[in-house]
């Protein structure tokens, strides 16, 4: 009888920057726990990339390789609804584009707590483990130097 799989494939980049060759991690299944550390790492990635593209352009995109990141936000404003709205929803696009593993998600972007500070991004959405699904969140500190993600 057929035995369920409890557990996610390691992604190809994931198995690249092993330590182990990639032959050793060939088999193995990353736990819930390893395949949300690994989103995280991937929104990170995601969230520090530039894009080549425009706000206005990447609105437009499809999500292309070349395209990869998200648009240049140093001119958004971290204290405007406007700024903000527009923070989201790229942001939003740019993980349905390029993290395929997390479905449903949603983007709520918070003014600067200091003045001079970045954006509070809340990221949520579900994610398919074997039969089940599994609700992820991710805080992620937006500042001028880099980005930080915690889970929450």
């Amino acid at each position: 009888m057929a035995e369920l799989v409890r557990g996610a494939s390691i992604p190809l980049f994931d198995r690249l920057s092993s330590v182990g060759s990639v032959t050793d991690n060939r088999h193995q299944l990353l736990t819930p726990e390893q395949l949300e550390a690994s989103i995280g790492r991937e929104l990170l990635k995601l969230l520090n990339t530039r894009s080549r593209l425009l706000p206005s352009e990447f609105s437009a995109s499809t999500g292309t390789t070349i395209d990869y990141g998200i648009p240049d936000t140093s001119a958004i404003s971290a204290r405007s609804p406007v700024d903000l709205e527009l923070l989201q929803s790229t942001i939003q696009q740019a993980i349905c584009h390029y993290e395929p593993r997390l479905k449903d998600v949603l983007v709520k972007a918070f003014p600067a707590s200091r003045p001079g500070g970045g954006a509070l991004l809340l990221i949520s959405g579900t994610l398919m483990i074997g039969l089940k699904l599994r609700q992820l969140n991710f805080e992620l500190q937006l500042d001028s130097q880099q980005t930080h993600v915690k889970t929450i």
